[in-house]
């Protein structure tokens, strides 16, 4: 509900866009305070304790979003949000890297993804189903009250269910940068960044060139169901033939589509378009967790997961207040341009170093399985 009708309804309370683009940047902002804290606590105190205290700051957020009747209500909702997401999705990558072997790791990742896209496709289907019997604040408010509800249950779910994974002992050194490692921080963040140019612009351009109603935007954003069942099986590619290979092409996948939205001739087009730039995603995202949690051993994994979810949130951060600029300010097609070169530019870089770093070889090893270059 949020992805899609969070810049709806803070336009109806009269945002611009800049102002939409800062509640995504305020999310993105707290995540980049809160992740660090985590990744230490994740690795001092362990996995159960944070996972908990991320389920409850879900009510909390949930109850404001319902209470939401002006812009900073919808601020401090945001604000919520972005603690317990850092807290939630940091702790549960680490406790998949705790519990899955390397060489399978992408596509539990990807798996992780897919249950995260059905619970989602749950409740947006209650939300718009609201929609179509409520106005617009009411259906708000009515179904953040039962996103509540539900954050309830995970909360009771989680505390009888969910054991620690974290392993015994002292905690272990951080290892400092090298080279592969500020390559893949500068990928994660220049992806981050990309993607969150038009994230809040993107149901704004459709509102505005298409003038679609609300109820038209769950058949626009149909193509999202491949985040329900095709993660895992992009994720199992990149564990068989490398996961940067399978990272340039879904980047180079996502900048075409990116590209082409704002040219796009009709509605049914575009559902088209971005059923694709939905399948580029699934292949990018679970080979990233992966690369990052490669990289890691079990007494620093949670801070070190979290050093490059930082520079992840470091990317995202700046996204929306600029996707938001270019679109007020240059024109609508700007952010999506941008968005598309900055897409390029890394698939291209990144071909470029691995075939170099192959050339250059490690007699012996298969750095692009490993998450080295």
């Amino acid at each position: 509900m949020l992805s899609i009708l969070l810049p709806i309804y803070a336009r109806q309370l009269g945002a611009s866009a800049t102002a939409i683009g800062g509640l995504f940047s305020v999310f993105t902002g707290v995540l980049l305070i809160v992740r660090p804290l985590t990744g230490w606590a994740l690795d001092r105190y362990g996995r159960r304790p944070l996972l908990l205290l991320a389920l409850t700051s879900f009510v909390a957020c949930m109850l404001v979003f319902g209470r939401s009747i002006d812009l900073p209500y919808l601020y401090a909702g945001r604000i919520l949000h972005g603690i317990g997401a850092a807290m939630m999705w940091l702790t549960l990558r680490t406790m998949v890297a705790d519990t899955v072997p390397d060489q399978h790791r992408a596509r539990i990742m990807g798996r992780l993804t897919e249950q995260a896209a059905r619970g989602s496709m749950f409740g947006a289907f209650f939300g718009f189903t609201l929609i179509g019997f409520l106005p617009l604040p009411s259906a708000w408010q009515w179904s953040f009250l039962g996103y509540a509800a539900l954050s309830v249950i995970a909360l009771a779910l989680t505390w009888r269910r969910v054991p620690e994974t974290k392993a015994e002992g002292q905690l272990g050194l951080v290892t400092p940068w090298d080279i592969s490692g500020i390559a893949l921080a500068t990928l994660v963040a220049t992806v981050a960044l990309a993607e969150a140019l038009i994230g809040p612009v993107f149901l704004i351009l459709l509102t505005d060139r298409f003038e679609l109603e609300p109820t038209m935007l769950g058949t626009v954003m149909a193509g999202g169901i491949l985040y329900a069942f095709l993660p895992s099986r992009t994720g199992a590619w990149g564990d068989r033939i490398g996961r940067y290979r399978v990272v340039v092409f879904g980047l180079a996948l996502a900048a075409i589509a990116n590209g082409s939205f704002p040219f796009l001739p009709s509605v049914w087009v575009l559902i088209l378009v971005y059923t694709v730039l939905v399948g580029a995603w699934c292949m990018v995202t679970p080979q990233l967790d992966a690369l990052m949690t490669s990289r890691t051993s079990a007494l620093n994994r949670g801070r070190t997961v979290a050093r490059y979810e930082f520079v992840r949130g470091a990317g995202a951060a700046c996204g929306p207040l600029l996707g938001g600029w270019l679109y007020d300010e240059w024109h609508v097609a700007a952010p999506f341009i941008t968005n598309s070169s900055l897409l390029f530019l890394t698939a291209v870089t990144t071909m470029v170093v691995i075939v170099y770093s192959k050339t250059k070889g490690a007699a012996g090893s298969n750095p692009d399985r490993v998450g080295k270059f």
